[in-house]
């Protein structure tokens, strides 16, 4: 290895830096080893150190000062594990960040195409703590989920949230729309379409496992399946179902029912009613929450429901359970 007195030039990264001709202290080549690194010599300036990486053998730059009293890093390994981050995630490290931020570089994805990414989201991803999505294949999925509803997508919305999305309607009408409600269908045109009071709807009855307790949930939505992906944090721990599901003519009609449906339920059987505290982790609402003991007798009211019966209006339905 070369020392502080080598005429010759250090080559590092490519490049050829300059020896600078000084005393090397002691206590610098004890801090570097300290820090897993050898003190070769002196080079530039009278502020810079270049030091061997014991772990890679690689030489690298430093000022005097970050060896002395801070924690100098390894450029070669942190490039190294982060290549190998990207590996794992099917993805490539082709470059360093156009706009010159360390903290981000190119991809290159399984699926060919390429994104400027945050070093660490890339770590954290191979190391199970997200995806690592290709934008460009996000957005052709977007793209392909909204042809599927009669709409198309436009770009970015004008408000600012990443879970939405700006689309033209088969009308001509333009308007923002969350992803989740594009995919899912849970979509209406406001240029040309019913607003939810007018178009029809459905009274839902779903049921979950919450860890120390069954319940079901009674509520009102013209796409149940959409509103059972919704309410739930995990639903791999809640198994979610549809267990029942009422037409009403109407948005309007539905929410006059749904409310008759509960207010009869707190009169007649308020022991059904799960408290709050009890439900509020694992999934997103904050009521129309039952036990499941309740299934039998809810159900027997979403016949009557069927039937004809409006629990708005006075009077028990003949054929609910008592």
């Amino acid at each position: 290895m070369p020392t502080s007195t080598t005429l010759y030039p250090f080559p590092i990264d490519g490049a050829f830096h300059p020896v600078f001709l000084g005393p090397v202290k002691a206590q610098w080549t004890a801090a570097a080893e300290r820090k897993g690194f050898a003190l070769i010599g002196r080079a530039v300036d009278r502020l810079h150190v270049v030091l061997g990486c014991h772990a890679c053998g690689q030489p690298t730059l430093k000022r005097i000062n970050v060896v002395r009293d801070h924690a100098p890093e390894c450029p070669h390994c942190i490039a190294a594990r982060r290549a190998k981050a990207a590996r794992k995630m099917g993805a490539r490290l082709i470059a360093p960040d156009p706009q010159g931020d360390r903290h981000y570089g190119v991809y290159e994805f399984a699926c060919g195409h390429t994104g400027r990414r945050q070093h660490h989201r890339v770590e954290r991803a191979a190391a199970g703590g997200h995806g690592l999505s290709c934008e460009t294949c996000t957005e052709e999925r977007h793209a392909a989920e909204a042809e599927a509803q009669d709409w198309q997508l436009i770009g970015r919305a004008r408000r600012r949230h990443p879970g939405f999305r700006r689309y033209a309607h088969a009308c001509g009408h333009r308007q923002d729309v969350a992803v989740a409600n594009m995919r899912n269908g849970d979509v209406d045109c406001a240029g040309c379409g019913e607003s939810w009071s007018s178009k029809p709807s459905q009274i839902y009855l779903l049921s979950f496992t919450l860890p120390d307790l069954p319940v079901i949930k009674l509520g009102f939505s013209s796409n149940p399946a959409s509103r059972l992906r919704q309410v739930q944090r995990d639903p791999g721990q809640t198994k979610g179902k549809l267990l029942r599901a009422v037409s009403m003519e109407s948005g309007h009609r539905a929410i006059c029912i749904e409310k008759g449906l509960h207010a009869h339920i707190k009169a007649h059987r308020p022991d059904l009613i799960v408290p709050p505290d009890l439900f509020r982790g694992p999934i997103w609402t904050t009521s129309e929450i039952y036990h499941h003991h309740a299934r039998s007798y809810i159900q027997a009211l979403l016949e009557a429901v069927a039937a004809g019966w409006d629990p708005s209006a006075s009077g028990s339905p003949d054929n609910a359970a008592a």
